[in-house]
């Protein structure tokens, strides 16, 4: 049965509001949301670690990210379509259940000392295709969950426990790494995908809509979903600039080892707080959206921060010094925070129930092009430098951002 609305408080009072946790269910969608984005954190850093130290090569750590991302753009849009017609929290469980089964077997081969590359490769892969698929039903779940009236409260809550998790992850992946060595490292992260797949069988079920359109072929509603986007700017605007930072500025995270250790000299656990920081900026910023959501400046937010977060990440990558370094990606964080936290409460505003995991999975299309960032940034990185190519495509993307708010005015307005 749906979850009822009706009887849940809404508090329109002044603060920080958590009033999205009072209803059960999103309580346990938040939660398997957390201890995903722990593991995810933790694979991002671990996995980027021990393909630097197995090959040296900034590019083929670089491409570790494409192999990661690639998935989100050719199957981001079937997964929407995939969140319209079916059951939303089978298909999460499914594939938390490919999550633990892909990192166990590679922290199985790190400790029979038979890891290498290529198998970090189609890991990645395996770990892309289930984001692709499951990432549109799991944000289609918080307006299933928790209605129109309390989305942005619920979705920047949900950014402020990511943003956690980019503290706690990178931390106890660092630190893990540092003193106990990566496959152990590897190994709680299995476990914790463990827990967050068992967490997702205590959300209440929730039936696909009824208005999904189950007599059309797959196309045929990929088609009238994007010829449906187009017609709203806000939304235009958001996949825009959604393309923006994940071509230009995010694949900076993938470089991170190499900022750590051959820029800032600082180690494992110099890279933990690196990330850290990073983390810790994009939750102060998204705990203040929280506080703010219902006043519905989504767009100026949106664009505002978009750019801040990649002003910073310039500065970030021209720095030598670790404490400076630390300080502008906690700026950029900070920034990022309504770039993360508003793209899919816009869209999700800005359409209807029926059309609302399509749109979910055209901005995991949007998200997919991060592949050909990753590459593009370390074959820059090759013929130039790391942070050279890092700040350049930094600054692309902060007069792409300006140029695209400039021209739509739905966007402004949203």
């Amino acid at each position: 049965m749906p979850v009822p609305q009706a009887t849940i408080p809404v508090s329109r009072a002044p603060g920080l509001s958590s009033r999205s946790l009072a209803i059960a269910s999103f309580r346990a969608l938040w939660s398997a949301n957390f201890t995903w984005n722990v593991a995810r954190w933790m694979e991002q850093l671990a996995i980027g670690w021990i393909s630097y130290d197995l090959t040296h090569s900034p590019f083929l750590v670089a491409l570790l990210g494409f192999y990661r991302s690639l998935p989100l753009f050719l199957l981001g849009m079937f997964g929407g379509v995939m969140g319209d017609r079916f059951d939303r929290q089978r298909i999460v469980l499914t594939l938390g259940v490919v999550n633990v089964t892909c990192m166990g077997f590679v922290a199985a081969m790190s400790y029979a000392g038979a890891l290498d590359y290529p198998t970090l490769v189609i890991a990645e892969v395996i770990m892309g295709t289930s984001m692709a698929i499951d990432w549109p039903s799991r944000r289609a779940l918080t307006l299933d969950l928790v209605g129109r009236e309390l989305l942005a409260n619920a979705n920047a809550l949900d950014s402020a426990g990511m943003n956690v998790s980019r503290i706690v992850g990178p931390l106890v992946s660092g630190a893990i790494i540092a003193f106990l060595g990566p496959t152990s490292s590897l190994g709680l992260m299995a476990l914790i995908y463990v827990a967050s797949a068992l967490v997702v069988l205590k959300i209440p079920r929730v039936p696909a809509s009824r208005l999904r359109p189950a007599a059309s072929g797959v196309f045929r509603s990929l088609a009238h979903g994007f010829g449906y986007i187009l017609q709203d700017q806000a939304v235009v605007g958001v996949l825009a600039i959604t393309v923006a930072m994940n071509f230009l500025m995010f694949p900076y995270l993938q470089l991170m080892p190499v900022f750590a250790v051959d820029i800032l000299h600082s180690g494992s656990i110099g890279l933990g707080v690196l990330s850290a920081v990073d983390g810790l900026g994009s939750l102060l910023g998204t705990l203040y959206l929280a506080s703010i959501a219902i006043q519905r400046r989504d767009g100026l937010i949106f664009w505002v921060g978009s750019a801040l977060g990649s002003l910073a990440i310039i500065g970030f990558a021209l720095s030598r010094d670790f404490i400076l370094a630390c300080f502008l990606l906690f700026v950029g964080g900070i920034g990022r925070a309504g770039f993360s936290a508003l793209q899919s409460t816009i869209i999700l505003r800005n359409t209807s129930d029926e059309m609302r995991s399509r749109a979910l999975g055209f901005l995991t299309l949007a998200i997919g092009v991060g592949p050909f960032g990753s590459l593009e940034v370390g074959a820059l990185s090759t013929l130039s430098s790391t942070p050279l190519a890092v700040a350049a495509n930094a600054a692309v993307c902060v007069f792409l951002v300006a140029g695209v708010t400039a021209r739509l005015r739905g966007l402004r307005e949203a």
